[in-house]
């Protein structure tokens, strides 16, 4: 600890923390001379208040450190900081009494008057807290902030208190009190970031000086506040991140849930193999299925990558914060999801398959359509005019001598469609397959067009019967007049 000459024991600690906190190496030598310009005194302030001053005059005059002096004194009395027998001149001039005094102040305000506990003053507090905390351990028994901390005991028994693992109490010693206390300062300064401000030697005294001690216990109650508030504040986080993580989850499942309920209405809806039957609403078809394809399906993949995300997003969430993995339960876990893809991707498949071969079987029956209709109407006249001969003829003659002359005419008859009735047998086998295939307009050629060609056919037929009948009976009327002839020449 430096003199008093020089620094003073009860300002030092202030003035240490602010170098080590603006990461400044260089120390103040003479706090009467290098205050004396006023930009420290400015920029110790703005540290511990967390505002701003106004800019510092750089001038190396009298009145710019009169200047700037003011300025924090300015600021102090905005504070409501008592400072009413220290001005400016006092600091430029280097006034040791009045200097001190005002760092003193400046520690209390800043320092430790931050340190409430119920309606006690903040040195009342900050003594009570230090009491809570070391009441358990043996041979402390903090009554103020001199001689309690004389041995090193106290600064070991606050560290362990918060930090248990930063110290082994039990092999320290009452009776080596200098070990004791470069125990607690080395410790606070490496583990905890906390300067070692005060020299053991000045502390191991029977009365070591009380506002040295009180401004570094005070930053041992900081530390320990910011610890406690962290620990807190992760609690709190942890909290909401169960809640976040709750509500996550619940997102995952009903994502899954929608999605497989989805790939199941459209596997059904791609299973169906009851076409239209016609070529136009299978273009429809072929359209809608396009639509699924690019349009429908792309969102739902996008989902389903987003449910890996999710997933993974929890398990992540989980491993940061040592909480037990999440597990999908049944049925909706990725593998079910991956498994449910590939059963659409198939049914997509087959139906591509089913509506490509359909199309082409209704074109090949479209165009056997029209090759029936083609034929069918190059032989209605011939049917026209068959219907009007074979309806006009009565081929049963009124006598004998007439049976010849009609034998002709169905012979004529028959002569001139025989030829044909193997086009027509063909005609009519088309337009079976045309309506065993389920063509659109099947009903109007059977009930139109087959219908006049079988009428045909059966006319042709019964008109053979008919002259085979009348050949019988010619044969048989030529052999009696035969007969006749010969029996009576």
């Amino acid at each position: 600890m430096r003199s008093q000459e020089t620094c003073g024991p009860n300002v030092q600690p202030v003035l240490m923390l602010y170098d080590r906190s603006l990461q400044v190496r260089a120390e103040i030598e003479n706090i009467y001379t290098d205050l004396k310009d006023g930009i420290y005194l400015m920029q110790l302030l703005e540290l511990l208040s967390g505002e701003s001053l106004p800019r510092p005059n750089r001038g190396k005059m009298r009145v710019h450190f009169l200047e700037n002096n003011s300025k924090a004194i300015t600021f102090l009395k905005s504070k409501q900081v008592q400072v009413k027998v220290i001005g400016p001149e006092n600091i430029v001039d280097g006034d040791r009494t009045l200097i001190l005094g005002l760092i003193w102040i400046i520690i209390l305000r800043f320092q430790i008057s931050s340190i409430k506990l119920d309606k006690l003053f903040a040195n009342e507090a900050l003594l009570l807290w230090c009491q809570h905390k070391t009441a358990s351990y043996p041979n402390v028994n903090v009554k103020d902030f001199s001689k309690s901390w004389s041995d090193g005991l106290a600064f070991n028994a606050l560290i362990h208190a918060h930090r248990p693992d930063l110290i082994n109490y039990s092999s320290l010693r009452q009776d080596q009190p200098i070990k004791n206390l470069n125990n607690a300062f080395n410790v606070a300064e490496k583990e905890l970031g906390i300067s070692k401000l005060l020299d053991a030697e000045d502390v191991a005294v029977p009365s070591p000086d009380e506002r040295s001690i009180m401004t570094y216990v005070s930053l041992y109650y900081h530390y320990f506040s910011r610890m406690k508030q962290g620990q807190t504040n992760q609690k709190r986080l942890a909290k909401v991140n169960l809640i976040n993580l709750g509500k996550i989850t619940l997102l995952y499942e009903q994502m899954v849930s929608d999605l497989l309920k989805w790939i199941k209405q459209k596997v059904i809806e791609l299973d169906d193999r009851i076409f239209p039957n016609s070529l136009q609403e299978m273009w429809l078809l072929m359209a809608n299925f396009k639509t699924f394809r690019t349009v429908e399906k792309p969102p739902k993949y996008q989902d389903k990558g987003m449910i890996e995300a999710h997933l993974f997003n929890i398990r992540t969430k989980q491993r940061a914060n040592n909480l037990r993995l999440y597990v999908p339960p049944e049925g909706r876990t990725l593998q079910d999801v991956e498994k449910h893809w590939i059963i659409l991707e198939k049914a997509e498949h087959n139906r591509g398959k089913a509506l490509q071969k359909e199309m082409l079987r209704l074109e090949k029956l479209e165009q056997l359509a029209k090759r029936f209709l083609k034929k069918a109407a190059l032989r209605e006249a011939y049917l026209e005019d068959m219907r009007k001969v074979i309806g006009k003829q009565d081929f049963w003659p009124e006598s004998i001598d007439r049976m010849e002359a009609a034998s002709k005419k169905l012979e004529a008859i028959v002569a001139d469609v025989l030829p044909r009735r193997e086009r027509f047998a063909a005609l009519a086998e088309m337009a079976t397959v045309i309506s065993q295939n389920n063509y659109h307009s099947k009903d109007q050629i059977v009930k139109n067009t087959m219908q006049e060609i079988l009428a045909l056919l059966r006319d042709i037929d019964a008109i053979m019967e008919e002259l085979k009948e009348l050949q019988v009976l010619s044969t048989l009327q030529q052999h009696t007049a035969h007969t006749v002839n010969n029996v009576c020449p």
